[in-house]
């Protein structure tokens, strides 16, 4: 190899694939318990270094709740495009289509919930990414229903609630279907229980 390609090589940048690491990450917290494994241990099995990986996922918090922000950021684009009219409705068909955004990535999706529901602990370190949904999802309501904040924050908390129950249940089950098509479902019983909140 000639010197200037041998110097183009050591001063090429390491590529990291965020998607390809956190699955990784994910594999081992479920595996050996998310407890047990480093992330030392991560970036060996990935094979980056240390700093690479903390580049990518600065926590074991941020590889299991690392899709929540671009979840956060679809489900805000679908409730602005949405034309629904009626609160329930227009939360119920956001929602489920934000979640088809994350469709592509089910093993990915169904390992981050599985170690959400493993401890308190782990839910725990989403709760600013929950609130942050909580939050966008209040907004849409106060845009369709003036009867105060109470309400809004009522509707949404219930709503952020039954998701991730409905989800955690997917994710420890193993149920064939995608998360999107669980949800889909289970909001239609959501909407008939809350039709009085339209």
């Amino acid at each position: 190899m000639s010197p200037e390609a041998e110097k183009a090589k050591r001063g090429r940048p390491v590529t990291t694939d965020p998607q390809a690491v956190g699955l990784t990450a994910l594999r081992l917290f479920n595996e050996r318990g998310i407890n047990a494994v480093t992330m030392d241990d991560v970036a060996l099995q990935a094979g980056i270094s240390r700093s690479n990986l903390f580049r990518v996922f600065p926590s074991k918090a941020a590889v299991v709740w690392g899709g929540m922000h671009r979840f956060n950021e679809e489900l805000k684009r679908q409730l602005e495009s949405n034309p629904e009219k009626s609160v329930v409705p227009l939360l119920h068909s956001s929602w489920v289509k934000a979640m088809h955004f994350l469709d592509g990535s089910a093993e990915t999706v169904r390992l981050r919930l599985k170690l959400i529901a493993s401890s308190p602990e782990v839910y725990g370190w989403g709760h600013a990414q929950l609130e942050e949904a909580r939050i966008v999802l209040e907004g849409a309501i106060k845009k369709l229903d003036d009867r105060g904040e109470v309400r809004a924050r009522m509707v949404s908390s219930a709503l952020i609630a039954a998701s991730m129950s409905v989800l955690m249940w997917w994710a420890q089950n193993d149920d064939p279907r995608t998360a999107a098509g669980v949800l889909d479902e289970s909001f239609r019983d959501f909407e008939a229980i809350f039709a009085t909140a339209n």
